[in-house]
Order: C-alpha cells, then sequence, then structure tokens
C-alpha cells in the first residue's frame, strides 16, 4: 500500500477483450501469508519507489466482495496450495486459496453453537489438531483435515444458518502483526 494505506495497483493483460473492449485492467493484488507480501513489498519498492509503502492488513470479507466482482485478486501462498494438491511447479496468481479444516475440532461460541476454525496454512490446522488432542484426548490419526476452498466455505456460510467458520489466519502473519505493533 501507499503511504495513504490504498493498496497499489498492477496492470492484468487478459487473453481476450472483456465486456467493455478492453484487453487490460488494473487490481491490487492482496497476499495470504505475511511472507508473500513482504517480498511483493521488495519488488515493488525496486521497481517503482514511493515514498511510504508498507503492508497493510485487510480484512477477508472485503477483499473477497473485491476478488469476487473482479476489483482485486488473492493470492494465495504457494506452499498452502501444494498442500491442497496442486503441483510443485504451480503458480499461485491466479489460484483459489486453499482452506484446511478438521470437522472434529470445532469450538463453540458464547452462544453455544458449532464455530469451524478455517486455517490457510495446513500446518497451522495440524497444530490445532494436535492441541485438540493434547487437551481432549484422543489419537491424532483419527482426526482428519480436510481441504476447501474459500468460496466454498463463502458458499456454505450463505447457504445455511447452520454454518459457522473462523477463519484463522497464518500463525506467520499473526506473528508478524504482533512484532509489528509493538
Amino acid at each position: 500500500a501507499n503511504a495513504e494505506g490504498q493498496p497499489l495497483k498492477y496492470s492484468v493483460q487478459l487473453t481476450k477483450k472483456n465486456d467493455d473492449g478492453k484487453d487490460m485492467f488494473e487490481v491490487p493484488l492482496f497476499y495470504t501469508h505475511v511472507e508473500d507480501a513482504l517480498k511483493e513489498l521488495e519488488n515493488a519498492k525496486k521497481n517503482t519507489p514511493m515514498p511510504g509503502m508498507d503492508i497493510n492488513p485487510y480484512p477477508l470479507g472485503g477483499l473477497f466482495e473485491l476478488w469476487s466482482k473482479n476489483e482485486a485478486v488473492i493470492v494465495p501462498n504457494k506452499m498452502s496450495i501444494i498442500s491442497a494438491g496442486a503441483p510443485p511447479n504451480a503458480n499461485p496468481m491466479g489460484q483459489v486459496v486453499p482452506l484446511f479444516a478438521c470437522m472434529e475440532i470445532a469450538q463453540e461460541d458464547k452462544d453455544g453453537n458449532a464455530v469451524l476454525p478455517l486455517f490457510f496454512e495446513l500446518e497451522d490446522a495440524n497444530a490445532a489438531v494436535a492441541e485438540a488432542v493434547s487437551l481432549d484426548g484422543g489419537k491424532q490419526e483419527d482426526f482428519e483435515v480436510v481441504g476447501l476452498s474459500l468460496p466454498q466455505a463463502v458458499q456454505l456460510l450463505s447457504e445455511s444458518k447452520e454454518n459457522a467458520f473462523q477463519f484463522i489466519p497464518p500463525s506467520s502473519s499473526i506473528k508478524h502483526i504482533r512484532d509489528y505493533l509493538s
């Protein structure tokens, strides 16, 4: 983002012209992992020096809404897409954002309703399962971590009042924000 907190926009070349006759448009890129955002910030500072450029956290709901209207690109982490089944040479740009969950570790909200945590990193989901097993007992191999995409999760939320999710940012991103604010 620039010094005013506005996301930098990138030109995207389309393979064919869209409905308004244009074959290029500008969109901001939002990264699901802080390491990827920092890498892009470093590149942006080299290629487009502007004072005050930095990375900023943005709410996922707003980003998803922009993405759904083709007004933004959400870039998943390469390791996350590989963990979700993409080949090792896959480019994260343009890939759907994978999420990871274990149906057996849903938590209760203040009203007693089940809330399923959805993780952006497989490692974080596996760590949550290990923690749940250590607190509640059981065998870790009895708990399956499954994948779903961000659009699938939003669709499930919109179709049923019974589904409740908590989107858990990558632990590396949480650490970066804590370090940045301290």
